[in-house]
């Protein structure tokens, strides 16, 4: 028996068949793949995704969330060259930087210690994705800002404070 068609995933996904997705309806449906991510990481994926605001994804969205997760998943794959299911920081900077993320390595180290909480010096798939989309949402916060692509802003307190909201 094949896969079933990415509808039918999201059709089961939505228990109560209202054609959106709650943060806790797609935490349990990751859970069942073994991606284990808390609620807000949850949560974030689906602003990342959701084009409406509504704070739920559609299955447009969802469509979009899962072509996500499998790149992911896909160069987490290709750059795990051990196969032992953990990303070293190493690997995972090669990994951002053919991504396209140029991060100096102070910053590189704080960022992706916050990712790491066991201090294990790797990430597993899961913490991978949160990573990518901390990146993706701080590349997005900070691009709002920097209108003519300079790669420096000046911020207030309160435009801080929105791009910090913006990227957790």
């Amino acid at each position: 028996m094949g896969i079933p068609p990415l509808s039918q995933w999201f059709d089961a996904i939505d228990t109560d068949r209202n054609g959106h997705l709650t943060s806790e309806e797609l935490q349990q449906a990751l859970a069942l793949g073994n991606l284990h991510f808390s609620l807000a990481a949850v949560a974030h994926m689906i602003r990342t995704h959701d084009m409406t605001g509504s704070g739920t994804i559609t299955f447009p969205e969802f469509q979009r969330l899962h072509q996500f997760l499998s790149n992911m998943q896909s160069s987490f794959i290709f750059f795990d060259v051990d196969r032992n299911g953990q990303l070293t920081f190493d690997e995972v900077a090669r990994a951002l930087k053919h991504s396209g993320f140029n991060i100096e390595r102070h910053a590189f180290d704080t960022m992706v210690k916050a990712f790491d909480p066991n201090r294990t010096a790797s990430l597993d798939l899961a913490a991978y994705i949160a990573l990518s989309l901390f990146l993706k949402s701080a590349a997005a916060t900070f691009a709002a800002f920097d209108p003519n692509k300079t790669g420096r802003i000046t911020l207030d307190f309160n435009q801080f404070l929105y791009a910090a909201a913006n990227v957790i």
